[in-house]
């Protein structure tokens, strides 16, 4: 039922398992100045820091180094604001704009840049990028507030359905403290907040959002009442399912009241733009399910009720319910105030087998097969946010678990309408897999090549490996399945998962069933994904040899391809791996890959060390010529495919210079994006690698180059996607981009606008380019 233990502590993402906080915070502001909170240039571990006045500018800005933790973003923002301001560029002419990603660190606003770098000391301790000009957008607003800025201004919004552009820049916060429910990360102030008003028309429910249509982190609040004596209603801060930490609170309603609405954002400077849209009735909520059918098995429990909590059980009898494989139940689920529901039921299964628990709901839903004891010992657990739901796994006779809960711990109370309503089906199979012990193992015979493989479903029944093939703590090859190869002809034999396999795959080899183990791998260095590579030498032709093939963890499985070869095996280092071989790029999108690669560029000097990290490992270099006098940007955000840790870096040509002009570990996600100045004729070394010594992967890395064009060389700036040809492909993509883009490469005259100026420069340049 409540989140007390197990399955508590955050929504989780796929297949991770946290549990709940449980903290209890002190006063804002306590722990400045107490000798024992640490050092404040540090992470020191501790809420606050020891020096009273700086600690106290600190959480002025961002509360919670003060309610939580001082961690490293907290130290970066001390040695700013402590340290002597926003840095020695703010006010340069020459430094750049603030509003656009200029390269270098700081921006020509004095104010402005000195603002930005408080909070995000990166900017001017690194370059000014994408990031820091969004950031000047709210941080550096000097506008008017907005005409609704205050409860006795509401705009109103009539009644019914209805989207409603809106704007919180400049806003001033003036709403109350909302109610101990509504706290969220010791936050329970809606800052820099607007209000509307609304009059219900049903006596239903009313989802009002900002869900995934807002730039900002943004939170809700519901009253009745009037301004001079606000009714709190309802609270949302990041509704299910929506990213960007916007909002969506359902609340039920009456026909005729007038409702009060305050946008505002988590915590300074979180202000910007949106839509707030309103839609009345439960039909709205009904996207998956409205209702359950007469032949479900219904819940033993109500909406609020707490009679199945399983390992949550606040009275520690660990109660769930029984069903059978084959029912379908009908149950309730919610999510208010930092807790949640948690519904657990048990089931026997007399065989090996592949189960399937599929739920429709219409709220994103956290599902699990558990082991019955408490905490369990068996965690096959994802998260969804599809309809249905359908989660499977696979396990052996004996009773487990089953459990079903919101993807978050706010946003759907009891009285949520068709979000409270879930039905929930388990159905099992018997589960046969080729291989899945050595005496059925596959015969493939005296083979050289490739063999396509799957361990889905496959049980775990290998011996423990011998202490020299212990890796991270782990012994044994799970979820294994087993191949019989003769081998061919005399000598060295390899065999291969690298970078061919879904998981985390795991490789042994023996004389036999019950022959010696001949050797193990689990990962190889070259190696993507923590796939492998097993060598062994001196083999004899027409020798057995059983090959183990499974997984590093317990009920992970997959499908790959095995590579059977002669020699040591292994993946060829790509081309550019050294700075020397360094091969050409340009504007446009690039795929790259590292696998293979080694690290051969310098250390990174303090401030493009991030988490205690000065290296790039495993890089491969390119080679940029500038096309415009102005600023590059190189990303792997635009298209976010990068399946490794990124870290990215510019330099001056040469393979000598330990001083990069950008570097970067973690824009979006942890991919990265770097911009630096240009200058028509000079060309530039990039370098792409990744933030850990085991980063292999692929992605697609994009380059953007604006400022006055350099005509020659990369003067074709209408081919827009580098094709070599100026045609209809580029006018679409003009089109898409119509309308205010400043800085984007199809504003061809740089007026800030694609409009009609840009496609006659897109016609003058019609056909192939030079």
């Amino acid at each position: 039922m409540s989140n007390s233990n197990w399955f508590s502590g955050l929504a989780i993402a796929a297949g991770v398992l946290l549990a709940s906080t449980g903290v209890s915070h002190a006063d804002d502001t306590s722990a400045c100045g107490l000798p024992e909170s640490g050092d404040c240039f540090e992470d020191n571990g501790s809420a606050g820091c020891a020096d009273e006045t700086c600690c106290l500018e600190v959480c002025a800005i961002d509360l919670f180094c003060c309610k939580e933790v001082w961690d490293t973003t907290c130290a970066d923002l001390a040695a700013t604001l402590c340290g002597g301001g926003g840095g020695g560029n703010c006010g340069d002419p020459d430094a750049g704009a603030c509003d656009v990603a200029n390269g270098t660190p700081g921006c020509d606003d004095l104010e402005c840049c000195t603002d930005v770098c408080a909070v995000d000391p990166y900017c001017c301790d690194t370059a000014w990028d994408g990031i820091c000009a969004d950031e000047s957008t709210t941080i550096c607003y000097d506008g008017p507030s907005p005409e609704n800025d205050e409860c006795v201004d509401a705009i109103d919004l009539g009644t019914g359905d209805s989207v409603t552009a809106f704007s919180t820049l400049g806003a001033n916060t003036s709403g109350p403290d909302l109610p101990a429910e509504c706290e969220s990360f010791g936050e329970i102030i809606i800052r820099g907040d607007i209000w509307f008003t609304w009059t219900a028309s049903t006596d239903e429910i009313v989802v009002i959002s900002t869900c995934n249509d807002a730039d900002f982190d943004t939170r809700l609040a519901l009253y009745s009442g009037d301004c001079e004596n606000l009714v709190f209603e309802a609270c949302n801060d990041d509704g299910l399912g929506c990213a960007g930490f916007t909002s969506e609170l359902i609340a039920p309603v009456v026909a005729g009241t007038t409702y009060i609405i305050q946008i505002g954002g988590f915590n300074p400077p979180a202000q910007g733009t949106g839509n707030l849209t309103i839609c009345e009735g439960d039909a709205c909520l009904a996207g998956c399910i409205l209702n359950c059918e007469k032949t479900d098995v219904p819940e033993n429990e109500l909406c609020g009720e707490d009679l199945n909590g399983g390992c949550n059980d606040p009275s520690g009898g660990n109660a769930s319910q029984l069903i059978e494989v084959g029912d379908t139940v009908c149950g309730t689920i919610w999510a208010s105030g930092g807790t949640r529901d948690t519904d657990w039921f048990d089931f026997t299964i007399t065989e090996r087998s592949r189960l399937t628990w599929s739920v429709e709901a219409n709220v994103p839903v956290v599902l699990f097969f558990l082991s019955s004891e408490c905490p369990p010992a068996t965690q096959i657990g994802n998260a969804y946010d599809t309809c249905p739901a359908v989660h499977t796994g696979c396990l052996d006779a004996g009773t487990y678990r089953v459990f079903v809960a919101a993807n978050g711990f706010d946003g759907v109370p009891c009285g949520s309408g068709p979000l409270n309503t879930y039905r929930a089906t388990l159905t099992a199979e018997p589960a046969f897999v080729e291989g899945d012990t050595c005496d059925e193992a596959i015969v493939i015979g005296d083979f050289e090549g490739d063999v396509e493989f799957s361990t889905d479903c496959a049980s775990t029944d290998g011996p423990a490996l011998p202490a020299e093939c212990e890796s991270f703590g782990s012994s044994t090859i799970y979820n294994d399945i087993y191949m019989s190869w003769t081998v061919p002809s005399d000598g060295d034999w390899f065999f291969s998962t690298c970078n061919q396999a879904t998981f985390d795959t795991r490789l042994a080899a023996y004389a036999g069933c019950d022959g010696a183990l001949l050797g193990c791998n689990d990962d190889d260095v070259n190696c993507a994904g923590f796939t492998s590579l097993l060598s062994l030498s001196g083999l004899t032709a027409g020798e057995e040899v059983i090959i183990q093939v499974g997984a590093w963890g317990d009920g992970v499985s997959g499908s790959g391809v095995l590579t059977i070869g002669t020699g040591g095996g292994g993946p060829t280092p790509p081309e550019n791996d050294d700075c020397s071989d360094a091969i050409d790029i340009t504007d446009g999108l690039t795929s790259i890959s590292n696998i293979a690669s080694t690290t051969d560029g310098p250390t990174l000097p303090v401030e493009c060390a991030k988490f205690g990290n000065a290296e790039i490992f495993n890089d491969v270099w390119y080679l940029y010529e500038a096309t415009f006098d102005g600023t590059a940007v190189v990303s792997f955000c635009p298209v976010g495919d990068v399946t490794f840790d990124t870290r990215l870096a510019a330099y001056f040509p040469g393979c000598k210079d330990s001083n990069p002009l950008a570097c970067n570990d973690d824009t979006c996600g942890l991919s990265s994006e770097i911009s630096f100045p240009t200058v028509c004729g000079e060309s530039y070394l990039i370098r792409v690698g990744s933030y850990s010594a085991a980063g292999f992967g692929i992605g697609t890395l994009d380059i953007t180059a604006s400022g006055e064009d350099c005509g020659g060389g990369g003067g074709c700036p209408a081919d827009f996607n580098d094709d070599g040809i100026v045609d209809g492909a580029d006018f679409g993509l003009l089109l898409v981009s119509w309308g205010e883009c400043a800085g984007c490469p199809e504003d061809l005259n740089d007026d800030g606008l694609v409009d009609g100026a840009d496609v006659g420069l897109l016609l003058v340049a019609w056909g192939f380019c030079p």
